[in-house]
């Protein structure tokens, strides 16, 4: 299976990452779906987003196996929230183009995203950033936007507006890689990044 990496960051914690290239039967032939699994897969149109929704459940599928919990599929709340059928624990996914992610942690909430380096990201950054966190890097602000979204999953709560609630403490321009703190309230957390290819990685690590 093509997972590029799965890594514990503590006991009870593992992510996993997998780069997308194998066709859409492939796929669905190496997933046992849940009946609630084949009518959600049913219902997405676009062939790719089949492909990055079914590379991000077999993505959460080995992080399982690598903490040595029962997979049973995943689901989500009527809030969107995504879960471990029959399971306790926590678990986050993120997909984009061309790679998944998932993150799950036996105990702690846990948040992740992945997102494609794109300038296309220079004509929204208003909406996610102040304007003294703006730079002229496409990777920097993708990185602050990528940390943000992590940090919203990870709140799980909606409501929560990724400029006005989620503080990213600044960090230079750069970096491949890098750590810093989020506030969401009174709440401080520690998030990790990473670059890949031409996307950002981004996850809580407390």
């Amino acid at each position: 299976m093509p997972i590029t990496t799965i890594q514990s960051v503590h006991n009870d914690r593992a992510w996993g990452l997998w780069k997308i290239h194998e066709e859409l039967t492939v796929l669905e032939q190496s997933y046992v779906f849940s009946t609630e699994e084949k009518t959600y897969l049913h219902d997405i149109s676009h062939p790719h987003k089949k492909l990055e929704w079914l590379a991000s459940r077999l993505t959460v599928g080995m992080v399982c196996d690598y903490l040595q919990i029962s997979y049973k599929g995943t689901l989500k709340t009527p809030e969107k929230k995504p879960y471990l059928c029959e399971q306790n624990g926590y678990v986050s996914i993120s997909h984009s183009h061309d790679y998944a992610a998932a993150i799950i942690d036996r105990s702690k909430p846990v948040g992740i995203d992945i997102e494609r380096i794109d300038p296309k990201i220079m004509a929204i950054r208003k909406k996610y950033l102040f304007d003294e966190e703006f730079s002229d890097d496409v990777r920097h602000m993708t990185q602050y936007w990528c940390i943000k979204e992590a940090g919203y999953k990870l709140a799980g709560e909606k409501g929560h507006s990724l400029k006005d609630d989620i503080m990213v403490q600044k960090f230079p321009a750069g970096l491949e890689e890098g750590e810093t703190y989020i506030r969401i309230g009174v709440n401080t957390h520690k998030i990790v990044f990473s670059c890949h290819d031409n996307y950002v990685l981004a996850f809580n690590i407390d």
